[in-house]
């Protein structure tokens, strides 16, 4: 197939070919009605609607189910390998094997634990998005969140995915920083039948020739990142939290700053939709964003989660396709912030309300002690379309009343010592990047054009680097929204990034730090600062409305060793 793109046809040509294969497998096995078989083959995944989207037909109750927790997936084995590395058909990145920093070979990165090894698997299953409503899925290991990892900064982790469906897939660690051949680009697959084993070092990057722990990953999660595939996949069921610690985050638990188990609460926040018998409603033709009217967290639509009189830290993720959250509290207490996307602030701060783009994190902790017995987190943000949220970033309009994603139970406190953390905590020191080390400025402009989405007029082509910076050094981009009332969040992978003014406004809040997905509301024009290290290319940065995603609004960004003038050629490829 030529991946050499220059038209919408041959988009639309190989995202529907794509598609189209899965409808085709579906069509065989679709039934007309719900049905409680347990064998998934019974049932279809993809349909899509001629006109108008039909609501859920399904009533229920809720806050009637229990919030799920993803459970913590356990390694095979630590230290000796219970496969052979890279022993599979797309074989592990090679720096499995040479621990070497790419832009300075004398140094190896932080590493101090042996190697864990997993094994986890790409499958069919059915799950109950409303009780009694058996709903074929995608999953990673058989559950909708899939498995939850954690990681200890310093541990590498080896992973090997195998592939049971009939779609190709590519896992993305996202706000991972690890070789690209484990990154999750968009056509390093794991092909139907096959495996591929992905290596995350869980290491930081070395500033001045040591560990720069201030870039220690506390709030990641993993999911699909096929080409042209990962609206669908997402939407289907591929995601997972993936949870690292270093010795400063531990030291804050083990004194009792921090909330640990059972108070460590990781949480997806979504909107899916059904169809009538049950199936997932999922338009292919739709390429302005899926929006859903049911509201999930953990995979249940509105449940209830019973909580002590004491503090809790919630890690709250939009796992949305396109729709954006802004979520608060019903009696109006305010959230205490710990951290954005996957690092913690200096401080805890105080956060009113929690303004979340697809794939955006909040950290933060809720305080149950003087709480009401019943309150809700709520969303206030109102959206239609999948253009996003009526009004700007900076004025979203007029607020709704709030709809309640889950409902929180508070019982008496028991169990041990509350967590000390307050509003000023000091958390994780913060390096700013000096704009004095910046060596290059690119600018990027993200746009809608020939019936899909582009950057700086060109769709992206997976051969084509786009951006090659020079391993060691830092850079300045300037991300622009020119596409009129859409609002694009965008993600660049591989290292954090750091906003220094919105629209001209020096950032404020908890723009003030670290990144890594930036909202672009219409108009939107954001300046950021970014260091590039440790690992060479290819990487990719994109909108993470995943329809404008895989509608091809995204660019390759190819760290070398030596920085040329971009475009370039990729000059890795792994198969």
């Amino acid at each position: 197939m030529n991946l050499q793109l220059d038209s919408n046809e041959k988009i639309v040509s190989r995202r529907n070919a794509v598609l189209a294969a899965a409808s085709t497998f579906a069509s065989g096995l679709f039934v007309a009605s719900h049905s409680n078989s347990d064998d998934v083959a019974e049932r279809g995944l993809l349909t899509r609607d001629s006109g108008n989207v039909p609501p859920t037909p399904f009533e229920f109750t809720p806050f009637t189910r229990p919030l799920p927790i993803p459970v913590v997936k356990q390694p095979l084995a630590v230290g000796n390998p219970p496969y052979e590395p890279g022993n599979v058909s797309h074989g592990i990145a090679p720096e499995y094997f040479d621990r070497s920093v790419a832009e300075s070979p004398e140094l190896n990165w932080f590493e101090r634990y042996p190697t864990q090894y997993y094994q986890m698997s790409m499958q069919h299953a059915l799950h109950e998005y409303i009780p009694g409503v058996r709903t074929p899925v995608l999953t990673y290991d058989g559950t909708v969140p899939g498995p939850t990892y954690r990681a200890r900064v310093g541990q590498p982790k080896v992973i090997r995915v195998t592939n049971s469906l009939d779609l190709e897939g590519s896992v993305h660690l996202h706000g991972g920083h690890n070789p690209a051949h484990s990154d999750g680009y968009p056509n390093f697959y794991v092909l139907p039948g096959g495996a591929r084993d992905y290596f995350y070092t869980n290491t930081v990057p070395m500033r001045d020739g040591v560990a720069d722990f201030s870039e220690s990953p506390s709030t990641m999660w993993y999911h699909d990142h096929a080409m042209d595939l990962t609206a669908f996949t997402c939407w289907f069921g591929l995601y997972g939290f993936y949870l690292a610690y270093d010795d400063l985050e531990l030291d804050l638990i083990r004194s009792n700053v921090l909330p640990g188990d059972p108070f460590d609460i990781p949480v997806v926040v979504q909107d899916r939709r059904l169809n009538a018998d049950g199936t997932l409603f999922f338009d292919p033709l739709d390429h302005n964003g899926t929006l859903g009217d049911l509201w999930l967290a953990n995979g249940e639509t509105q449940p209830f989660m019973k909580v002590q009189r004491r503090k809790y830290r919630f890690r709250f993720l939009n796992g949305s396709n396109a729709r954006f959250w802004e979520l608060r509290l019903s009696n109006g207490q305010p959230f205490i912030g710990l951290g954005r996307d996957t690092w913690l602030f200096p401080e805890a701060i105080e956060r009113e309300t929690l303004l979340l783009a697809m794939a955006n994190r909040a950290d933060v902790v809720i305080d149950f002690t003087d709480a009401p017995p019943e309150l809700y987190l709520e969303n206030i943000l109102l959206q239609n379309d999948g253009r996003g949220p009526d009004g700007k970033l900076d004025d979203r309009g007029v607020q709704i009343p709030g709809v309640p994603l889950m409902k929180f139970i508070v019982e008496d406190a028991s169990g041990p010592p509350n967590a000390e953390v307050e509003v000023g905590t000091p958390l994780r020191p913060h390096h700013a990047i000096s704009p004095a080390d910046v060596v290059v400025t690119r600018e990027f402009n993200f746009m809608r054009r020939k019936g899909a989405w582009q950057i700086n007029k060109e769709f992206f082509d997976p051969a084509l680097a786009n951006a090659t910076p020079q391993l060691g050094t830092a850079e300045r981009w300037i991300l622009r929204n020119g596409s009129g009332g859409w609002w694009h969040p965008i993600h660049i992978h591989l290292e954090s990034h750091q906003i220094q003014s919105v629209d001209g406004v020096p950032a404020a809040g908890v723009d003030r730090f670290k990144s890594d997905t930036v909202i672009l509301g219409p108009g939107t024009e954001a300046e950021i600062l970014m260091n590039f290290r440790t690992f060479r290319g290819p990487f990719v940065f994109h909108c993470h409305n995943l329809e404008h995603e895989d509608m091809r609004m995204m660019f390759v960004l190819d760290p070398r060793v030596e920085g040329t003038v971009a475009p370039q050629p990729v000059e890795r490829v792994f198969l």
